[in-house]
């Protein structure tokens, strides 16, 4: 090689290198100029939600502010008070005075109004209407129909009279009383025009448009003057609380604009240049390359006339290239036998998958050209569902790597398979859940339900005596014909639910949990509104009416769903008692204990191990709100208070002057103790006190009812009557009766 041929090959290829130079260089700023976007949506989402939450934390407070206000005895309640309905003061005039000053406390909304299903009464915070005068009256009848007013309704039109002029509002409805709405209802209307004033002062600016819609896409405000068109990307949030979307984008500026439009166009003409530098190589390096190929040739006739040689003196090459070709044939038949095997293993476990759910053939039998290769026999037709479920699976997921977990698995899928065999049953099978090995079973025509119970049997006593973990086999009804084992599938899945009740490592059979199944869902506890009670007042007591409750959970056969179901109704009914409790006693119960709480129902496998946990952690958040009531300098006294009232309860005149005067305490002090002590009302505690004694007397004594409504401190039987049928829902002598 001379220099001349030196010199053509460097500036062959130096405009190449100056050209992928300079696309590199456009992708660097074109990447700049991308994550400079990007942190601009970034920051323009986050106002975005910023704003949902403002919205939703005043939306929310609007909710609170309802819940509080139906739940207050002397409010808004006595527009649904049957004995001041003769008053118009007090059920009419008083009751829109709280709803006036609702609308004056918060500027927001734009009217407020309750509705009485009884006589079909409208009251607003201005007026009191006839059902037939309220314009209103649409969206009412539209909620009487679903009954769905936990959520907040998109935009919608209001007016209360039929010459007021329409406002855009969003609604909110809740029920009274919370949640049956027997009664009646309250609503809400939050003006559209309030979220367009406080959206336009978070997006006045030329650099973001901004739209605000609800949950079904209808517009509410635009940042600008006109509505912004979204043809491009579009960052887009939406609160769960209330639906409302807003969405926005970054509009920029003219220098913007063409500074984007500029490097799009230097990053295409970047492409295209590196697209001619290709076929620019190509040319030149063919062209550098004929004295090389010149050369090559030569030197490639020497090398075959150099073999043509070698193959006739003796052969050994010619074996030697006969074994070379041998040893790459076999080499390939081993790998095509090697891919050939994972593919039935594959075509083996879809299989399965497929008849468990029935779904593996479109004719809806086992076809002999897509079984057989998997061991199924056409001359037995019985067969049966079986599912291995791992108990305490959090334990074994904690206790074994995710190494040691296959390994194991992949054991007890072979143990099964040999005692199969040992049965001569065959088994099809695998881990179609991270729990559960689902399988099913092949019997021969002299086999019955026996021979499948044993085999599991079998299997459970292995594992519990080999391993250091316990399983639970669900068995399904023996079936026939292999269309049907989809059924006995879901029968084998649907008994795991009961080992909750039933326990663990131990074999359920589908006959078990059969009557289980035809029973309607499980009832609230008798006891259960006893327990809370008790709890919430601190009583030494509570835990007579917490084994009696879960005597009550315990008296059927039922499935996981509905037992956990009544225990998170329990803690919530607990949570609802405590939102009225001193702020020290709400975050012991809500920060402390209700996260114990959650993660003892996430991980308990047995009932009498969700029941005995669930009994710990309430016994341990009992003794530490005992502690904060022992903290409290009146603590002793509203002790005595209500002790007093228990001993007492049967006189008409004990009320708060009452009390006041036995402890030398002012009124309205000691009603303010009780409620912050107890979380209710004096009035509410004393009938209730009343109330259960009163259950007490129609249950044990032959007494008539006006003789126990003197006992519980009523002097007229028809207030007792009332009292009692207002809290119980049923009447004192319907009561008796049913009892009987």
């Amino acid at each position: 090689m001379n220099r001349s041929w030196f010199y053509k090959l460097l500036f062959s290829y130096l405009p190449v290198f100056f050209i992928v130079i300079s696309f590199l260089i456009a992708v660097f700023f074109f990447s700049m100029g991308e994550v400079t976007r990007m942190a601009a949506e970034t920051v323009n989402r986050g106002s975005s939600n910023h704003m949902l939450e403002l919205i939703d934390h005043s939306l929310q407070s609007i909710e609170h502010m309802m819940i509080k206000e139906l739940g207050t005895q002397d409010g808004i309640q006595r527009f649904y008070n049957k004995t001041l309905w003769d008053d118009p003061y007090k059920s009419m005039a008083l009751p829109s005075k709280e709803l006036w000053n609702i609308v004056t406390q918060y500027p927001m909304i734009q009217s407020v109004y309750l509705v009485r299903w009884e006589d079909r009464a409208i009251l607003t915070d201005s007026a009191t209407l006839s059902w037939e005068q309220f314009e209103d009256r649409p969206f009412v009848e539209s909620y009487l129909k679903s009954r769905q007013g936990f959520k907040w309704t998109g935009l919608r039109s209001y007016r209360e009279f039929a010459n007021q002029y329409r406002s855009d509002v969003i609604t909110l409805v809740k029920p009274y009383p919370v949640p049956a709405g027997d009664e009646g209802i309250m609503v809400v209307n939050v003006s559209a025009k309030w979220v367009t004033e406080l959206v336009d002062k978070m997006y006045d600016t030329d650099f973001i448009s901004a739209a605000v819609e609800d949950r079904n896409g209808n517009g509410l405000i635009a940042s600008a003057s006109d509505k912004p068109v979204f043809e491009d990307t579009v960052t887009e949030v939406q609160s769960e609380y209330s639906g409302l979307i807003i969405k926005s984008k970054l509009a920029g500026g003219a220098f913007y604009q063409f500074a984007t439009r500029a490097i799009a166009v230097l990053l295409f003409s970047g492409f295209i240049a590196i697209v001619a530098a290709v076929f620019y190589i190509t040319y030149i390096s063919k062209r550098n390359y004929r004295p090389i190929r010149s050369l090559m040739t030569r030197l490639d006739g020497y090398a075959r006339l150099k073999a043509e040689q070698l193959l006739k003196s003796g052969g050994k090459d010619e074996f030697a290239y006969i074994e070379n070709a041998l040893d790459k044939i076999i080499e390939q038949a081993g790998d095509l036998m090697s891919q050939q095997e994972e593919h039935l293993q594959a075509r083996k476990r879809q299989w399965i998958q497929d008849t468990l759910e029935g779904d593996f053939d479109a004719a809806g039998k086992c076809t002999p050209g897509n079984s057989e290769p998997f061991g199924w026999n056409p001359a037995y037709d019985k067969a049966s569902a079986i599912v291995i479920e791992i108990d305490r699976f959090p334990d074994f997921c904690e206790n074994y790597t995710k190494r040691d977990q296959s390994l194991l698995k992949f054991l007890i899928g072979n143990v099964v398979a040999e005692m199969a065999q040992q049965h001569e049953i065959g088994i099809f099978g695998e881990w179609l859940f991270p729990q559960k090995w689902c399988a099913f079973v092949q019997l021969k025509d002299d086999h019955a339900t026996e021979d499948v119970v044993l085999f599991a049997l079998q299997i459970v006593a292995w594992i519990r005596d080999n391993l250091d973990f316990n399983v639970t086999i669900g068995l399904g009804d023996l079936v026939l014909g292999a269309g049907n084992i989809s059924a006995s599938y879901e029968q084998a899945l649907h008994v795991l639910q009961y080992k909750m009740t039933l326990g663990n490592n131990r074999v359920i059979g589908y006959w078990e949990v059969s009557e289980a199944k035809k029973q309607g869902p499980l009832k609230m506890g008798a006891d259960m509104m006893g327990l809370v009670q008790s709890y919430k007042l601190g009583e030494a007591d509570w835990e007579k009416h917490y084994d009696r409750f879960i005597r009550e959970l315990q008296t059927e056969v039922w499935p996981r769903d509905e037992l956990v179901h009544q225990i998170h109704f329990l803690i919530y009914q607990l949570s609802r008692e405590f939102l009225e409790r001193n702020a020290d006693y709400q975050e012991l119960w809500h920060e402390h204990t209700v996260p114990r709480i959650n993660r003892l129902m996430k991980q308990f496998d047995t009932f009498d191990e969700m029941s005995e946990g669930l009994r710990t952690v309430l016994l341990d958040a009992h003794r530490r709100l005992a502690g904060l009531r022992e903290e409290r300098t009146y603590s002793s006294t509203m002790k005595n208070v209500r002790q007093y009232i228990y001993n007492n309860y049967s006189n008409p005149d004990l009320s708060l002057n009452h009390l006041s005067a036995a402890f030398d305490l002012k009124p309205k002090y000691v009603s303010h103790l009780f409620k912050e002590e107890f979380g209710e009302k004096f009035v509410d505690y004393l009938m209730n006190v009343r109330m259960e004694k009163a259950k007490e007397l129609l249950a044990s004594t032959s007494l008539s009812v006006q003789e126990i409504a003197v006992q519980v401190g009523y002097t007229h039987s028809f207030s007792f009557i009332r009292v009692f049928k207002k809290t119980f829902g049923i009447t004192p002598g319907d009561y008796r009766k049913q009892l009987a």
